[in-house]
């Protein structure tokens, strides 16, 4: 009985020991902007594509519409 019980107190040890090991995820952020300085900026998105698109679309919501925005920074850990 003894044994079984260290037996399941190390499987437990290592199991918890497996899902601390794993790497953190980042997520990704991005800015854009106008040129005349108006921006858009996303953030925590899973991957650089959603996290640019996210960017751009909040800039061009708040842009004329002569205006080009643009992606100045793109950061992952965002």
């Amino acid at each position: 009985m003894k044994i079984l019980r260290m037996s399941v107190a190390a499987a437990a040890l290592a199991a918890a020991g497996a899902f601390g090991a794993a790497a953190p995820a980042f997520a990704w952020g991005c800015v854009a902007v106008s040129e005349d300085g108006t921006y858009g900026y996303s953030y925590n998105f899973n991957n650089k594509g959603q996290a640019i698109d996210r960017a751009l679309d909040e800039c061009a919501t708040r842009a004329t519409t002569d205006q080009t925005c643009e992606i100045t920074d793109c950061e992952e850990g965002s």
